[in-house]
């Protein structure tokens, strides 16, 4: 029994150490003991896996010429990051710094009609591991209309604690009957309900990315002026981009009221209601 309390207690100290090389970015030392690891514990479970990020680490991300597409890069990262994530933690993204900041500078991005999901999601994760966070939002949230069904099963999984746990709102609030075909008919007003919550979500997106198409969209269209002139204080044009924003959907106004809107007596609207559904 001592043996074995010895041997799982060295094997834990290989594995941890092994780990910080990893971390700090020295392939050759990791190798060596991943090497001593494979030695003495020869059924370990991760072996393989470990293999797998000391032969990535050495060899760094594809290198891709000039305007060349980013599928090789994005193929490692459905590789790597799982794995990374399992074994490294909370320090993967200090392992992975590399990839990401070679994704982003390939400079890829998709026309603002274009789902291309895959390169959205991890060109998005990509600008948010770098601290560009507008960028990585302006990514992914247009599937919301391009491909509803594409970000609810991206979302859960997104980087960014804001938009992730956010969804998680959303979606146990436009979904409360478990109806999946009305679930994906409210995603897209998961945008403009984020930027009821998170404001400077509203302004990330240029005019022309946002088409004038259903109401979600047209009232995400509304929302970034709207918004300016609420902290500007009751006018006329105020008044008339409520009641715009109203016109487009009442129930997501009802939605708006409750979280944005702060009513004084002279403001109040009629029939005010402090619960909404999303839903127009």
């Amino acid at each position: 029994m001592q043996l074995d309390l010895f041997l799982d207690g060295r094997e834990a100290l290989l594995v941890d150490e092994l780990v910080a090389n990893l971390v700090i970015g020295r392939p050759r030392r990791a190798g060596l003991i991943l090497d001593r690891l494979r030695d003495e514990s020869p059924k370990h479970p991760d072996l393989g896996a470990f293999d797998l990020l000391v032969r990535a680490l050495a060899s760094g991300p594809p290198a891709l010429g000039a305007g060349a597409p980013p599928d090789p890069l994005i193929g490692s990262f459905t590789v790597l990051v799982p794995v990374a994530n399992r074994l490294l933690g909370i320090s993967a993204p200090d392992f992975l710094r590399p990839w990401w900041q070679a994704l982003v500078r390939t400079d890829a991005s998709p026309a603002p009609t274009d789902s291309a999901p895959s390169l959205r999601y991890w060109m998005g994760s990509a600008r948010w591991h770098v601290g560009e966070e507008r960028e990585a939002v302006r990514l992914w949230l247009p599937l919301c209309w391009l491909d509803p069904a594409s970000f609810a099963r991206q979302a859960p999984t997104l980087p960014s604690p804001v938009v992730r746990e956010a969804w998680n709102a959303f979606d146990l609030e436009a979904d409360p009957n478990g109806d999946a075909s009305g679930r994906h008919q409210d995603i897209p007003w998961f945008p403009a309900w984020l930027s009821l919550h998170h404001r400077w979500v509203a302004h990330v997106f240029r005019p022309w990315e946002v088409p004038e198409t259903d109401a979600p969209l047209r009232a995400l269209k509304l929302l970034p002026g709207l918004l300016v002139l609420e902290s500007q204080g009751y006018s006329d044009a105020l008044v008339r981009e409520r009641r715009a924003l109203r016109d487009i959907s009442p129930g997501f106004f009802r939605t708006y009221q409750r979280l944005i809107m702060r009513l004084g007596p002279e403001t109040r609207e009629p029939h005010d209601v402090s619960a909404a559904s999303p839903r127009g």
